[in-house]
């Protein structure tokens, strides 16, 4: 199993009863005000928003490359796939959605260029490209930085941050408090609205404003792209 497969598998073990109700409500209002019926969600995880989003009723499906992360969550309307070849019907979704560290976690800026332009080709004209991330060069701009997350069966989810050249190491694992446990590595490509509107443009996405304030604080962003 590769370092990022095991990332994934113990992302999908983080806590969502909170989090999905301080997130609905910004779903429900962003669908509902851009029309959105059929969604895409690239890089799914374990199906935490294809879940809530069909809990507002919206059709989802949902694609992530690591196994692991998908058997340990939602299984209904997911698939395996690839975000630079998606394996779904093209120019047929009103929005798709590429959240969390799915896009930092392309190996280059030519990886994220490519995954735009695939992610384009499922949605309709029109539709629209949403995509949420954290600048990994914001987390570590005063330099290493760890976080702790209790989970519900009692140990602590920790990850930590650290510059490597022009990318950015993130080790992450879980384990009961005094004890040890092995942390899973991957690497990151700072990413942010702006180096990303920059790939966009001759792909024929333009930015567009978001009709509702996002959730989420500090180095989080929100780019929303309409495509042409």
């Amino acid at each position: 199993m590769s370092a990022r497969d095991r990332w994934a598998g113990s992302a999908a073990s983080l806590p969502t009863d909170e989090r999905s109700k301080r997130e609905a409500p910004f779903w429900q209002r962003l669908a509902a005000d851009l029309g959105w019926h059929t969604v895409v969600d690239a890089g799914c995880g374990a199906g935490f928003h294809v879940k809530l989003l069909r809990g507002l009723s919206i059709r989802v499906t949902g694609c992530d490359l690591s196994l692991s992360a998908l058997l340990a969550g939602e299984r209904r309307g997911v698939a395996v796939g690839d975000l630079l070849a998606p394996v779904l019907r093209p120019g047929a979704a009103d929005a798709v959605i590429c959240l969390g560290n799915t896009v930092s976690l392309l190996p280059s800026r030519d990886a994220q260029r490519r995954a735009l332009e695939a992610l384009a080709s499922l949605l309709r004209p029109g539709g629209m490209l949403l995509l949420q991330g954290e600048d990994a060069a914001a987390v570590v701009a005063a330099g290493p930085l760890l976080r702790t997350r209790a989970l519900a069966d009692g140990a602590v989810h920790v990850r930590a941050f650290e510059r490597r050249g022009a990318r950015i190491r993130m080790l992450a694992g879980a384990a009961a408090p005094g004890a040890e446990a092995p942390l899973h590595g991957v690497w990151l490509v700072p990413t942010n609205p702006a180096s990303l509107t920059r790939l966009a443009r001759p792909l024929g996405l333009r930015p567009a404003p978001l009709p509702v304030d996002p959730p989420g604080a500090g180095a989080t962003w929100w780019l929303l792209l309409a495509r042409s």
